[in-house]
């Protein structure tokens, strides 16, 4: 395997799909590593899944970029004696945290995978224009979720749309806004539904460990809320739900229990040998740091599974004076797979956009339509809680926050979640009166800026 310093991306293409740990880096994909050595449909899509490789990495979405979305919020904490975690559980990360240079790494790693691969699928001439739309569409989809899942912590990043293959190519990239972060995201976003619809895979009919249309539409869905354009968000929301081809689970265990449910639209795939971190992380019996409930949290969903929750009871449970996360209890295999974008996310964000489109106008007080109340109702019922009957707007943006935390704790939501409705302060003491408003982003790696003179790092760091 070729060996790199860690610049900014940490992805160059000559070693970009040489993992051997992974069961989707099997040959001959680990061979891809030079101009040339994709040849065809075959070889390509070899190369597609080594960008699904990377989202799985321990520094993303295989453990800790993951839990750090509640830990860093009010969900979870850490116990242990690594630093790099005890900054995200104290919420006072310091930019020369290793973890976070290895995250970002990491993310741009899967974006400059999904760059090769759609440089790749553009020069080959003989593949079908369907084979070269889907490969394109699910690579943009991947970048499109990378980009997000910097800018929703980092703030403006550089954009990256053209493989890096060589060190002098990303030395000195710039940062972009966040405003142009997200123009991009959804710009790749509505090219991948695009692209997906050219070659018909608008659901998924390549299984929903690769993404496709609708997983588009769903991650749109997200993007849109989260900068704070609804009409897309409940567009693209409404579009996966009345699609049909989602349902939600009877038994909300389920979704955690068996592999691609009706209810999932993306997940990612792990298996004994190609393992996550995430069961163990809270298991008490393991060794290795450990991330639990906190305790605050812990209280909120015994009351709500006193009043019926089955979430609860599916969701944690205490062991000693722990609160153990049991949505990812594989601690002999480490393989449970992990959703990415389920359909119950949908139903809450096409609420949430519908109530922010009237409450916008001052409006917050009179009653909340039926869809809200119907679509809120959806997420209590299948929980096991009574349904609400009427609701103002803001007692159904009260109700939402509340039900988003139930519904995603450990499942990368919570921290974006609070800062959309602007509750860090209150909830996390990131206040401007006191300065400390600077920790609603975290910092650019000390790492990067030291090897890339473009790189500006937030304020307050």
């Amino acid at each position: 395997m070729k060996k790199y310093s860690i610049i900014l991306f940490a992805a160059l293409s000559l070693g970009a799909f040489s993992s051997c740990d992974d069961i989707l880096d099997v040959e001959p994909t680990t061979a891809i590593e030079a101009e040339g050595a994709v040849k065809d449909y075959t070889t390509l899509n070899r190369e597609a899944l080594g960008a699904y490789s990377a989202l799985q990495s321990g520094n993303y979405y295989g453990f800790r970029y993951l839990l750090y979305q509640d830990v860093y919020a009010d969900n979870m904490l850490h116990a242990g004696t690594f630093t790099t975690d005890r900054e995200a559980s104290a919420r006072r990360f310091n930019a020369s945290n290793l973890q976070l240079s290895s995250t970002w790494a990491s993310i741009y790693t899967a974006i400059n995978r999904a760059n090769i691969t759609i440089r790749d699928a553009d020069r080959l001439t003989n593949i079908s224009e369907e084979q070269r739309a889907g490969i394109k569409a699910e690579m943009l989809f991947i970048r499109a979720l990378a980009h997000f899942d910097l800018v929703k912590v980092f703030g403006g990043v550089p954009i990256v749309t053209t493989p890096t293959t060589t060190i002098a190519e990303i030395q000195n990239a710039p940062r972009s806004t966040e405003a142009q972060v997200y123009d991009a995201i959804i710009t790749d976003l509505q090219n991948a539904k695009a692209a997906f619809e050219t070659a018909g895979n608008t659901a998924s009919a390549l299984g929903k460990r690769r993404s496709s249309g609708l997983a588009a539409s769903a991650l749109l869905a997200r993007v849109a809320l989260q900068r704070g354009n609804n009409a897309l968000a409940e567009q693209n929301a409404n579009e996966v739900i009345t699609s049909g081809a989602y349902t939600l689970e009877s038994n909300f265990a389920n979704i955690f229990t068996s592999e691609s449910g009706r209810e999932i639209i993306f997940e990612l795939d792990f298996t004994l040998n190609d393992q996550n971190a995430l069961g163990t992380a809270s298991d008490p019996a393991s060794a290795g740091q450990k991330f639990y409930l906190r305790e605050a949290a812990f209280n909120v969903f015994k009351a709500s599974g006193d009043s019926g929750d089955k979430r609860f009871a599916a969701t944690t449970r205490q062991q000693g004076t722990r609160y153990r996360l049991l949505k990812y209890e594989d601690v002999t295999n480490n393989a449970d797979n992990v959703p990415i974008i389920r359909l119950a996310e949908m139903y809450l964000i096409r609420a949430e956009a519908r109530v922010r489109q009237t409450a916008s106008g001052g409006n917050n007080i009179l009653p909340a339509d039926l869809q809200v109340i119907s679509d809120i109702n959806m997420i209590r019922s299948r929980a096991g809680l009574s349904p609400v009957t009427v609701l103002t707007n803001a007692q159904a943006l009260t109700e939402i926050l509340a039900q988003r935390r139930l519904e995603f704790i450990g499942e990368g939501f919570r921290f974006m979640d609070l800062k959309r409705y602007n509750q860090t302060c209150e909830r996390l003491g990131f206040c401007p009166e006191d300065l400390t408003d600077f920790r609603n982003l975290w910092p650019i790696p000390l790492q990067q800026i030291e090897v890339n003179p473009n790189l500006t790092q937030n304020p307050g760091y």
